[in-house]
């Protein structure tokens, strides 16, 4: 039967406040009637009414019913109820589901077997008649106006493109001294000019500035490389219609033209494969909570991002939980490394424990593939990464580093004899992941999957010989 960590439960409870009361009801003695089978799990729930509230999961999706009068999925109670399957599994021991969950499981194997059914043969034929009467006369006229506001709308962000540029010489000119002498507002105000010629990626980048001054000895130098990626950028998209259809398509995103999800289904390929999520990431700000989650398809390796939106602490359109394998589709996102993807029909196919990922990739391995992609796509930020063979250390200055024997690290080097001085790779963390990435491994190496940002790597994950950690706890 398959094991739930209190991470992958936590990863379905978007709402803090829910997950808080979860938290407070997850005790056995607030339970009667509790059960489980592979598929679904199940138990009631005392509260201030005489009779229980009954609680169901639905452990395939997963997704949760509650008699209780909550509108939010998962209420408190199915919260709860998923915490107690990951802390105390053995409490669950009831072996038959009650009558009210069995109905509920049919109706949704019912609700299923429709769309499934429905989905292949509708959506095309219900536009197009095979014997309409009239002419296409009126779709004409709405592409052409739709060509003449793109081109409008092109021919603005050119014009806020060019003066960027300008700025950024004018910048270089002075002096990155000078920038010491700049309010906030001088940053500011050229962002400003950017969003209002919908250039809202660029504004972004401009945002960043300001915070590279004095953040270490270094900024000069990081700060000049970041001016250059911009002016880049800003040459690139100025010659944009005489670039090739993918660069055309990553320009834009980089600027900040929002792709459709819908779009984005209906003219890219699908790529079918068993999907392992590698890592969870959730952050908040005010009430949006955005999500990124890696995952790797297991038959062809390909990394995939997944960024999903929630609002108000909504469950997000995708169940997606820590090392749980879904079976189904992938949209990737046109560009020149399409990494993000869109998910189509996923079906969950169960948990993977503690079993490290395959396509496990070596030190001099990440450094040609990340010179490779960034010789295709120079403005890279993140370039997703399966590490192994290093070991977590804490330098005497203070830092986390990732080390790599020379025999490790010179493995798949060229013939020509090298220094045999240990390999270092900083890791991007705070002190609590470094030190429990270094008790996963246990001294020895293990296998990070992580971020390299060309300075380090962000470590995400890490797999020792039985144990994993994550930065999502």
């Amino acid at each position: 039967m398959t094991s739930w960590t209190e991470e992958q439960a936590r990863a379905l409870i978007t709402d803090s406040g829910t997950l808080k009361r979860g938290l407070e009801l997850a005790a056995p003695a607030k339970w009667s009637n509790l059960g489980r089978t592979d598929t679904a799990a199940w138990g009631e729930c005392k509260g201030s009414g005489s009779k229980p509230y009954q609680t169901g999961l639905d452990l395939t999706e997963p997704a949760f019913k509650c008699s209780c009068p909550s509108r939010v999925f998962p209420c408190k109670h199915g919260a709860a109820l998923l915490l107690l399957l990951a802390r105390q599994p053995q409490l669950l021991n009831g072996p038959t589901p009650p009558d009210w969950l069995q109905e509920w499981l049919e109706k949704r194997q019912q609700s299923a077997g429709k769309k499934a059914t429905k989905a292949p043969g509708t959506e095309p034929s219900a536009a197009a008649d095979g014997t309409g009467p009239t002419p296409a006369a009126g779709p004409t006229d709405n592409e052409l106006a739709r060509q003449k506001r793109e081109a409008q709308r092109m021919a603005r962000m050119q014009r806020g493109a060019e003066e960027l540029q300008m700025w950024l010489l004018d910048l270089v000119r002075a002096g990155l001294a000078a920038t010491d002498n700049q309010p906030l507002s001088f940053w500011e105000n050229q962002a400003a000019r950017l969003v209002d010629n919908q250039l809202p990626g660029l504004a972004g980048i401009v945002r960043e500035l300001p915070t590279l001054r004095h953040q270490g000895a270094d900024w000069p130098e990081r700060m000049l490389a970041r001016l250059g990626e911009l002016y880049l950028l800003t040459q690139a998209f100025r010659r944009l219609p005489e670039l090739p259809e993918a660069a055309r398509q990553e320009l834009l995103q980089l600027v900040g033209v929002n792709l459709k999800k819908e779009d984005i289904l209906a003219m890219e390929p699908a790529v079918a494969d068993e999907w392992r999520v590698l890592s969870v990431d959730v952050t908040e700000e005010d009430r949006l909570t955005v999500r990124r989650c890696w995952l790797q398809g297991q038959q062809t390796g390909r990394y995939a991002l997944v960024v999903e939106f929630s609002f108000g602490g909504q469950a997000f359109a995708t169940a997606l939980v820590p090392d749980g394998h879904y079976t189904g589709t992938l949209t990737f996102y046109p560009g020149l490394l399409s990494l993000r993807a869109v998910p189509g029909t996923l079906s969950f196919a169960g948990l993977t424990s503690d079993a490290s990922p395959p396509y496990p990739t070596t030190l001099p391995e990440l450094l040609d593939a990340y010179a490779n992609a960034l010789a295709r796509q120079p403005w890279l930020r993140e370039w997703p990464v399966l590490l192994t063979g290093g070991t977590p250390a804490f330098t005497p200055d203070g830092r986390w580093v990732l080390r790599f024997t020379p025999e490790l690290a010179l493995a798949s080097a060229l013939p020509e004899p090298a220094t045999p001085a240990m390999q270092e790779v900083p890791l991007l963390c705070d002190d609590l992941f470094g030190w429990e990435l270094q008790a996963v491994g246990g001294g020895v190496p293990l296998t990070i999957f992580g971020e390299w940002t060309g300075q380090g790597l962000r470590p995400l994950v890490g797999w020792g010989a039985a144990v994993e950690t994550s930065s999502a706890l």
